[in-house]
Formats: structure tokens, C-alpha cells, sequence
């Protein structure tokens, strides 16, 4: 079966429902994926809604259970001139009307999702080409879409300071059968008895929820598991993000950005790197790493401070005598 259009099938259902809960999103996710004929991972579906939400499709809160379509929108992509990025839901109106300007006067450019196996495939990411700036925000206007100068600078502007949530209930009852404590060393939950010292745990609450807490001086207080970790990250002075300026001339302001793989960062933040190009981040070629292209050395600083991360700038590769880079 083909399922080169996984990703387009999955955003037009998404867009024409409009929103619901997110277990069923994603339940949703994996039945529509298996239909085809794939053969997908354990959190495949979970994958899936997590990248679409950084991708600018969905707005997802886990905490309430919710999800809903995002409204349709052009920015440019920051020191890409020449390049505009349309994101949000496409309804059948929108999908068709971006096919007729496409056809008409739009530079649209399409670059197919290439889903490693196992994986959920994403929709396609849609690029304009542009001459006059000044002209994107009647483009937006013709398309029926919002226009936002640059969506990633802007959503970095308003990251919050990573903090503890509320105080909360300490695990009991069924919740200590299921009790696990996130080990910074080798970067993942483990098995406890019991919650002697401070740090990040999680359990299955009475209707078999996860959830997620930290402890502070014997005080359990709310988190979700992305923004603990990065609290646990700040309490043990670990580092877990990188940065590296492309080397082409003109461009040292704009580089990669790599994050540790077992800290994946929050919805938002993820957003912010991912909204740089309009495409999911790549897994590095050890599987360590992810990274994030074409991210403004600016906006790679305010994602690390927001997650009480010290960014690390590194050296360009060293060229060998092929001049090849090391």
C-alpha cells in the first residue's frame, strides 16, 4: 500500500476535526498509520504528535488532555531570505487553495517528510519563494492564512524561565509499585522502592496516568518530564545543548544546534528550533544527538537560558590536508 501520504491524510483529518483529546489523537495516529500497512514502534504515535506540535501543526497540552488545529500561517525563516514557511492545518479549502495559487502566482516548494522506519510519516513542509518581503503579508492575506513576520524569533521571545510547577501529593498506595527515579548518568527512569532523596520521579497515578514529580527538601512539586529533566540538568550543572556556527562566509550568526537525545526539550522550546526551517530535526549518525539547523546563534542562547542550560559554543571542524573537514 502506498503511504507516501500518511502525513497529508493525518494533518487533513486533524484540520477538518478541529481539536478533542490528545489520547485520542494520538490512538487515532497509530490506527491511521497501521491501516497502511506500516510497521511502527512502540511510540510511534506519541513521536508523531510531538512533531507536528513543534512543526507548527497542532497545539497540543498534554496536561489537559487536549489538542487543537493550529490556524494557518506564513513567517519568513530567520537569515533565509528568500524563504517563507507555511505551517498550520490544511483543511481540504486550504489544501486547495494552496494547490491553485501554487498553480497561478506562488513559488511553492514541497519537501517530502523521510520518516525513518518505524515512524509515523509527517506532512509535507511547504516553502515560498519570495523576492519582496513587504509582499508576504498580502500573499498571506490571498492564501487565507495569518502572516507573522518570523514565528521562531518570536516564540523565543517569549519562552519561559524553566521552574517547578505546584506543590503536589507525594506517590502512595498503587503508585509505589510503579515508582522510578530519572538517573542523570545514564539518562532515563529507573526502578526505586522508595523516595529518600531529592530529584525526578514518576509513577502511575489511581486512573493509571503517569505522573511526573520533582523533589525539593522532601516536597513533591508538578512537573511534565521534559521541563524535570532540565531542572534535574540545572541541579546537577549538566550540560546538554551545543551550538556550532555554519562556516560559510556571512553566515557565522546562524549554526546548528544539538540536543542531548535523552532530553528532549519542551513542546515550546522545541518549536522555536524546529520553526527555523520547517522541517523535524535530524538524528546525528551515533544516535546521540539531535539537531537543529539554521538556528540563529541568538535564539540558540534564549533557548538554553529558558531551560537553565549554558550553552556550549563549539569550534569549527578542523580541515585536513584534502580540505576536507574533519
Amino acid at each position: 500500500m502506498n503511504t507516501a501520504g500518511v502525513g497529508g491524510v493525518l494533518l487533513r483529518w486533524a484540520a477538518e476535526r478541529g481539536g478533542g483529546r490528545a489520547a485520542e489523537l494520538r490512538q487515532g495516529v497509530r490506527a491511521t498509520a497501521q491501516s497502511y500497512g506500516l510497521r511502527l514502534t512502540e511510540y510511534a504515535h506519541w513521536d508523531w504528535v510531538r512533531t507536528a506540535s513543534a512543526l507548527g501543526f497542532l497545539d497540543v497540552d498534554l496536561w489537559a488532555d487536549r489538542w487543537s488545529a493550529a490556524p494557518l500561517v506564513l513567517t519568513r525563516l530567520p537569515h533565509a531570505d528568500g524563504l517563507a514557511l507555511i505551517t498550520g492545518a490544511r483543511t481540504a479549502e486550504a489544501s486547495d487553495q494552496l494547490q491553485r495559487a501554487g498553480e497561478d502566482w506562488l513559488e511553492l516548494l514541497t519537501i517530502p517528510d523521510e520518516p525513518r522506519d518505524g515512524a509515523v510519516p509527517l506532512p509535507d513542509t511547504l516553502l515560498v519563494q519570495y523576492d519582496d518581503p513587504d509582499l508576504l503579508p498580502e500573499s498571506a492575506r490571498k492564501l487565507g492564512a495569518r502572516f507573522v513576520p518570523c514565528a521562531a524569533r518570536q516564540i523565543a521571545e517569549l519562552l519561559p524561565r524553566t521552574a517547578l510547577g505546584p506543590e503536589a501529593a507525594p506517590p502512595g498506595g498503587s503508585g509505589l509499585n510503579f515508582l522510578e527515579h530519572y538517573d542523570i548518568g545514564k539518562g532515563r527512569f529507573e526502578p526505586v522502592a522508595t523516595t529518600r532523596e531529592d530529584g525526578l520521579y514518576r509513577w502511575r497515578g489511581a486512573d493509571n496516568a503517569r505522573l511526573v514529580r520533582a523533589r525539593r527538601n522532601g516536597v513533591f512539586y508538578r512537573t511534565e518530564r521534559e521541563t524535570g529533566v532540565y531542572l534535574e540538568f540545572a541541579r546537577h550543572r549538566h550540560n546538554a545543548m551545543r551550538w556550532r556556527a555554519e562556516p560559510a562566509a556571512g553566515r557565522s550568526a546562524c549554526g546548528r544546534l544539538f540536543v542531548d537525545r535523552d532530553a528532549p526539550m519542551p513542546p515550546l522550546h522545541q518549536r522555536a528550533a524546529v520553526l527555523c526551517t520547517g522541517l523535524p530535526p535530524r538524528t546525528g549518525a551515533h544516535g546521540e544527538t539531535v539537531a537543529y539547523d539554521n538556528v540563529p546563534r541568538v535564539l540558540a542562547e534564549a533557548i538554553a537560558a529558558s531551560l537553565l542550560q549554558k550553552l556550549e559554543v563549539l569550534p569549527q571542524p578542523a580541515a585536513t590536508a584534502t580540505g576536507r573537514a574533519k
